[in-house]
């Protein structure tokens, strides 16, 4: 079987175990947590740190990957550990998996 499909399967099991005990899959996942409030905002849970920041894009590490946030006077409304907040004009928001970020 495929490394992806037993990835995918394994995630599949992990997230039906979580809802049946009523936690967020991301707790028993390993991955990160996004919200986008329109196009104003973007919260991040569970990031593994920061590769790239100005005014345009941020790059995230995720567990899952990479996270690039392009825009316009984009700035961080706080970082706390593994949480960070973004603010600005978001035009895109994209997602990168482990060894196909550019």
């Amino acid at each position: 079987m495929l490394p992806s499909l037993i990835a995918m399967k394994r995630r599949s099991r992990l997230g039906s175990l979580a809802e049946f005990i009523e936690v967020p899959p991301e707790a028993l996942l390993n991955v990160s947590r996004v919200e986008v409030v329109g196009r104003l905002q973007i919260r991040v849970e569970n990031h593994r740190g920061l590769i790239q920041f100005d005014s345009a894009q941020i790059i995230l590490s995720l567990p899952e990957g990479r996270m690039v946030i392009d825009g316009q006077a984009l700035s961080m409304g706080w970082i706390d550990g593994k949480d960070l907040l973004v603010n600005g004009q978001i035009s895109a928001l994209r997602f990168e998996e482990a060894g196909n970020a550019e």
